[in-house]
């Protein structure tokens, strides 16, 4: 009976500090380079509604950097596009999003795309500074060894809404997720339409700590924020249909 008493005043007083920390304090949060377009600034709207007291550390990086910088302690916590080198870390995955070819030429749409119609593509990719580093770059360059063929961009640009902006004056195609392209919405120009993968392929994301670390209230407010937003994306995303035609 008095161990049950101390445990209950134990998680009543780490109630009150949580509350209290939420009452002020900061939360320190990584993230992937899209996350301005999903799960966006909409995102760091509803936090600051729920907890107005509550600084907020919101550092976009590479997934790669981002995990580095969890692992070494300058970030809290993250989110990532898998895969990542995960030593030291917890690891949590999150949700997948369909990565689709984007492209004004109706011909190309006209059924799934393959790795090996890719390899032949002009394609603008994204994330330049990072190369095979970024994970959807490796992610097809493991899928173009596979089947013997090579994929090399003929334009690297650094933001993914340029990449899709160039695509849509017809300069070349490009890679995306549907999710980027629901969170640009009316951005997304009528030029260009999308299809997926004859054999679908994802972006995988996943929420990391610093592997034993006890993270404070605030950062897991801001995980569980950022857990239902992706939730929501994710329920709108199986409404929302697979491929585009151009306009």
């Amino acid at each position: 009976h008095a161990e049950a008493v101390l445990a209950e005043v134990a998680a009543g007083r780490d109630a009150v500090a949580a509350h209290r920390e939420l009452e002020g304090g900061t939360a320190t949060f990584g993230t992937y380079g899209i996350a301005r377009i999903y799960p966006g600034t909409e995102l760091v709207a509803a936090f600051r509604k729920r907890y107005p007291h509550v600084r907020i550390r919101l550092v976009s990086k590479n997934s790669v950097e981002t995990a580095a910088a969890v692992r070494d302690g300058t970030l809290e916590a993250g989110m990532v596009a898998l895969p990542i080198d995960d030593r030291g870390l917890d690891l949590r995955p999150v949700m997948a999003d369909e990565i689709v070819y984007v492209s004004t030429d109706r011909a190309k749409l006209a059924r799934p795309m393959t790795i090996e119609r890719l390899a032949k593509a002009p394609l603008i990719l994204s994330e330049a500074s990072y190369g095979i580093e970024d994970s959807t770059r490796r992610q097809f360059a493991e899928l173009a060894q596979r089947a013997g063929v090579t994929i090399e961009p003929e334009i690297d640009v650094e933001d993914v809404e340029t990449a899709i902006d160039l695509a849509a004056r017809g300069i070349g195609d490009a890679l995306t997720t549907r999710g980027v392209l629901l969170g640009l919405g009316s951005r997304v120009p009528k030029r260009v339409g999308w299809v997926p993968f004859a054999e679908p392929v994802y972006d995988r994301f996943a929420f990391i700590s610093r592997r034993g670390a006890r993270l404070s209230p605030a950062a897991r407010a801001f995980i569980t924020l950022t857990d239902e937003r992706l939730q929501e994306v994710a329920t709108e995303l199986d409404a929302t249909p697979r491929r585009r035609m151009p306009r």
